[in-house]
């Protein structure tokens, strides 16, 4: 009857929300009524752009120099005669200046302070170039096509369609909700959580989620010397074995802080839209999605001779520095976002290869008393990796330009490739394919059974319910990371911090509060019950944000901003850590490779089906708005996480396994 009368509230929960958000369906999609012109750090540059496009004799085009010092911004521009184009920057590092090939127009000496302008005459149609002389070798250079004044003049300018689409990468959408339109769902989430804590233990609130891991735990008389051995290889060394985990996790964190965290930023900055930062977000992601497909590759092909995951490391790592050294060849990957976006689907599809094979080492050499205690170091390792590509990278950006940036991952990347190059897995191992040996020797407890009964068992760990809930779970877990793409839009075009300010906050203060919350989640987990902090922590994380979006007059203020993102960031750690232990938990043994990579694949989709979300989203609401709508989102977790039974599969399945022995 309880599970009834609660099933009843949900559907009233749903119905009002429903119905709320159907009104709005008719309205047209708001007009985004900003400057067209390019985004600058300097302000002063937008206003007085906005105040020369209001002059009689024309449109009034501004030309800028980009924060690498060695391009004009915008390099191409379209005018019609009678239009002006502005050349203007000031307190560059370098001094520019503008020259047509032909002699029309001349700024005058170089200088970083230059504001020249030249209005195009009626019959000065055509393609113009133009370049910084001092600069022109290294690729300065601008085209300006001027169009020819249309005889007819449309309903509807050419120009003005253009200035639409332009300004709507400026900024979100200003159709607004009510909070009171969401106030009947946080309502009934209310309810839900007070009527499940007064049912702790039918809801099995208060279980600790990870349990009976000592009792499961036999470590061997001849462990301890392992450990404490300098032996060179990683069967026998517990340094080693250390060293070379996190030395690969540190590889995988790098280039995943750089483009979540320094490129996404440089990109906003430069005006690309919150759709192309997710679609940007999105390729990056699939890989990771599939990442499980890699685990039957590299057990069957194997050259054991070199080691069992090793030679597949290597390969990941030479194709992941291949892929950067070939992103240095694009002119300008500002204006190419499609193109850096794929490339950074191959590049994520060598950073997945490197993730499963180390995973796969990690069991092959990890004693089983040291899982738990080196997972933590490898997690750590990919957050230190995490800021050296965010915050680290993001500060000099300034300096080096984006493809410093990316030159100076691929140094690292090769230093790190050194660790496993030079280190094997067993004992009588080559440590090159033209080195002596045979190939190390390993105990190989292979499994016996047939393709078609691994299948059966997979099939068999799914059919339970929780495990099928554990399905929707990390489905629903990412949802609300489509507001990832819009934080850059937010902190950069609206309360215009700089670059370098948003990266070192991302990519470090950020990604410190993350790991933190993982940390203090995991205690808290094992104390109070796994599923309490989930639904807790879920409840008071979807708090902070809908608190974010309710106190958009407080938004001037770094200290609060920086404050509640910390706080809505370490909420949303605790939970992301304790499903992790959650979904660990209902994974059967016998299939607990596929079944755990299965769920991390589904949460992995599940921030790809977020960053799908944004641009329909963000184009169409405010920002205070889309923070509801990420708290409303957030709280979905709660309803997922409620009836799954975390000893289900250890009841039903074990008791099965035991039986039929």
């Amino acid at each position: 009857m309880t599970r009834r009368a609660l099933f009843a509230v949900l559907v009233l929960l749903v119905i009002p929300l429903v119905g709320s958000i159907g009104e709005d369906e008719g309205k047209e999609w708001a007009e985004v009524a900003e400057s067209s012109i390019k985004f600058e750090s300097k302000v002063d540059y937008f206003v007085d752009s906005q105040e020369l496009q209001s002059n009689d004799s024309g449109e009034v085009v501004i030309v800028t120099v980009d924060s690498t010092n060695l391009r004009f911004s915008p390099d191409s521009i379209t005018l019609r005669e009678g239009d002006t184009v502005r050349f203007f920057w000031s307190g560059e590092l370098l001094a520019h200046n503008a020259v047509e090939e032909n002699g029309l127009f001349d700024s005058g000496d170089t200088s970083r302070n230059v504001d020249y302008s030249y209005t195009f005459n009626v019959g000065e149609n055509g393609t113009y170039q133009y370049v910084c002389e001092p600069h022109e070798s290294l690729g300065m250079i601008g085209t300006i096509v001027v169009e020819p004044i249309p005889t007819e003049e449309p309903e509807t300018p050419p120009e003005e369609e253009e200035e639409e689409d332009e300004s709507s990468s400026m900024s979100v959408g200003e159709d607004a909700l009510s909070v009171l339109l969401f106030m009947p769902w946080f309502l009934g989430i209310f309810a839900v959580v007070a009527y499940i804590s007064l049912r702790r233990e039918e809801f099995q609130l208060d279980m600790i989620l990870e349990a009976e891991v000592d009792e499961l735990i036999v470590v061997p008389p001849s462990s301890t010397v392992d450990s404490l051995s300098d032996s060179e290889t990683l069967v026998d060394s517990y340094r080693a074995r250390v060293l070379t985990l996190c030395a690969l996790y540190v590889a995988q964190g790098i280039p995943w802080g750089f483009i979540t965290v320094t490129f996404v930023t440089f990109l906003a900055a430069e005006g690309v839209s919150a759709s192309q930062l997710a679609y940007l977000l999105t390729l990056g992601t699939l890989p990771w999605s599939l990442k499980f497909f890699w685990g039957p590759v590299i057990d069957r092909f194997q050259y054991p001779e070199m080691g069992r995951r090793r030679p597949w490391i290597l390969i990941a790592q030479s194709g992941m520095i291949l892929v950067l050294a070939s992103m240095l060849f694009i002119p300008n990957p500002s204006s190419d976002v499609t193109l850096i976006a794929w490339m950074f689907l191959v590049y994520n599809i060598f950073t997945s290869l490197q993730d499963v094979s180390t995973d796969a080492l990690a069991v092959d050499v990890l004693k089983p008393h040291e899982m738990e205690k080196v997972n933590s170091y490898m997690f750590t390792s990919k957050t230190i990796g995490g800021i050296i590509g965010g915050a680290g990278l993001g500060t000099i950006i300034g300096f080096v330009g984006i493809k410093g940036a990316l030159l100076l991952q691929i140094p690292i990347l090769i230093l790190i490739m050194m660790v496993p190059l030079f280190m094997n897995e067993r004992p009588g191992e080559k440590m090159f394919p033209w080195s002596e040996g045979q190939g190390g020797k390993f105990e190989e407890e292979k499994d016996s059974r047939s393709f078609m009964e691994i299948v059966s068992s997979v099939k068999t760990a799914f059919s339970l319910r929780s495990t099928q809930l554990g399905i929707v779970l990390s489905l629903v877990m990412s949802i609300s990371f489509f507001l990832i793409p819009v934080l850059p839009l937010l902190f950069i075009r609206e309360l215009d911090w700089d670059e370098a300010r948003f990266n070192q906050t991302k990519g470090g203060l950020i990604l410190v509060v993350t790991m933190l919350g993982y940390l203090v989640g995991g205690q808290l987990g094992k104390r109070f019950g796994g599923k309490s902090m989930i639904i807790y922590s879920a409840l008071a994380t979807a708090l902070v944000t809908t608190l974010w979006g309710l106190t958009e007059s407080m938004w001037s203020s770094g200290f609060y901003m920086v404050s509640i993102w910390s706080l809505r960031t370490f909420g949303w750690s605790i939970v992301a850590i304790n499903i992790f232990s959650l979904m660990m938990r209902i994974t059967w043994s016998e299939v607990g490779g596929t079944q755990f990579t299965a769920y991390m694949a589904m949460m992995n989709l599940s921030a790809i089906i977020g960053y799908q979300l944004t641009g329909p989203i963000a184009s169409r609401f405010d920002y205070p708005t889309l923070f509801l709508i990420a708290a409303l989102l957030e709280t979905v977790v709660i309803l997922a996480a409620l009836f799954i039974d975390p000893d289900e599969t250890r009841r039903t399945l074990s008791f099965s396994q035991a039986s039929q022995q």
